[in-house]
């Protein structure tokens, strides 16, 4: 999910640390926080790659 729900394009692509980034990424991957982070840090910042980084683990 973007920064700003309202915006659209390369924003919407792109996931950080944020509060609600972390809870979209375990109801979406059923991961736990610490696993969610683990993917951001790892893939950042493309949304594709923290979902492929979580599908591989």
């Amino acid at each position: 999910m973007a920064d700003n729900p309202k915006k659209k394009g390369r924003e919407r692509e792109l996931v950080s640390e944020q509060q609600h980034e972390v809870a979209y990424l375990m109801g979406t991957a059923k991961v736990t926080p610490q696993k969610a982070l683990e993917a951001i840090r790892e893939a950042r910042p493309d949304r594709e790659k923290v979902m492929e980084y979580l599908e591989k683990k």
